[in-house]
C-alpha cells in the first residue's frame, strides 16, 4: 500500500512488474490477493482506487474513489493520504467520547505501519505532522493530561475540525473503514443524528452540513 502511495506521490508510473520485483517478491503466487487487499485498504482509508489502466503494459494508477460531493466534504486539497490519517485520528477521538490518549492513537496507527519516531516515506515525520501541523491547522488539540506523572498527552477535536467535519461524516468514514453499519456505534450514531437534525433545522436550505475541509 505504501509503495503505491509513494509512487503516485512522486508521479512515477506504477507497473506491476516493478511491484513484483520491489515488494511482492517470492509471494507472487498470492499477488491477486495482495492487490485486492491493497485496493480495499486504499479505498476505505484514503478514498483511493487502484485501477489497472493498461492490460498490455500492466500499468496501474491511483484514482479518487469517492464521489465528487464526498471529496468536497473530506478532501484536504489533493492530499488524500493526509485526509485518511486525519479522519482516522478524529474518528478515534469521537468513538472514545471526549479525548484520546496519545498512546491509544499510536496503538491504532501502528496497524497502518506508522511509528512515532520513525520517518515515513509518505507522511515524513509522522509525530510532527500529528502533534504540530494538524494542531497548527486547528484540526487537533494536543494537551497534557493534568496531574499525571510521568507526563501523558491526549488529543481532542480542534475548532476547525468541529466547524468543517460533521459527526455523521465520521460515522460514514468508520462504516467504510470497518465495513460495518454506523449503528454498530449506537451512542455515537445517535449523537451524529441529533447534530445532523439540529443543523438541518438551523439551516433548512443547506445541502451539506459542513463546508469542505480545506488546507491553509
Amino acid at each position: 500500500m505504501w509503495y503505491v502511495l509513494v509512487k503516485d506521490q512522486k508521479r512515477m508510473i506504477i507497473w506491476f512488474p516493478d511491484m513484483v520485483r520491489d515488494v511482492i517478491g517470492s509471494y507472487k503466487k498470492w499477488c491477486r490477493s495482495i492487490l485486492r487487499r491493497t485496493s480495499l485498504i486504499l479505498a476505505r482509508v484514503f478514498g483511493l482506487h487502484l485501477r489497472l489502466t493498461s492490460l498490455h503494459t500492466m500499468e496501474f494508477a491511483l484514482v479518487k474513489a469517492l464521489a465528487p460531493e464526498e471529496l468536497d466534504r473530506v478532501a484536504l486539497s489533493n492530499r488524500m493520504p493526509m485526509t485518511g490519517l486525519l479522519l482516522m485520528i478524529l474518528s478515534l477521538i469521537y468513538v472514545k467520547g471526549r479525548g484520546a490518549r496519545e498512546s491509544a492513537v499510536w496503538n491504532v496507527l501502528r496497524i497502518l505501519g506508522l511509528r512515532p519516531w520513525k520517518k515515513h516515506s509518505t507522511f515524513g515525520d509522522v509525530r510532527k505532522l500529528i502533534t504540530e501541523e494538524f494542531v497548527q491547522q486547528n484540526y487537533l488539540k494536543y494537551q497534557r493530561v493534568p496531574y499525571v506523572e510521568p507526563p501523558e498527552y491526549e488529543f481532542f477535536w480542534g475548532a476547525r475540525a468541529s466547524r468543517e467535519i460533521s459527526k455523521m461524516q465520521i460515522m460514514e468514514f468508520l462504516a467504510r473503514v470497518f465495513k460495518k453499519d454506523p449503528q454498530a456505534w449506537p451512542s455515537r450514531y445517535r449523537e451524529a443524528l441529533e447534530e445532523a437534525r439540529a443543523l438541518r433545522e438551523a439551516n433548512p436550505t443547506a445541502h451539506c452540513p459542513r463546508s469542505s475541509v480545506s488546507e491553509d
